[in-house]
């Protein structure tokens, strides 16, 4: 038998993610929104969520590569 696995993609709390993304504070995430700034997020009501691969996503896009250096 074929089983079908649904991917749902797992939602954290605002407190949550700024655990997640390590040095950030909640009050950090709030400045964000309000400026159109930081990870993608979903409002589900009057709560705010943040689905991992969007923070995993801003984290890559905060990457800086090192500049080789020349002889």
């Amino acid at each position: 038998m074929n089983e079908i696995h649904i991917n749902t993609p797992r939602r954290l709390s605002e407190r949550e993610a700024a655990e997640y993304l390590g040095p950030v504070s909640v009050r950090t995430l709030q400045d964000w929104r309000t400026k159109g700034a930081g990870p993608a997020y979903s409002r589900l009501g009057r709560r705010i969520a943040y689905d991992i691969a969007d923070l995993d996503a801003f984290l890559y896009q905060q990457r800086v590569e090192p500049k080789t250096m020349t002889p």
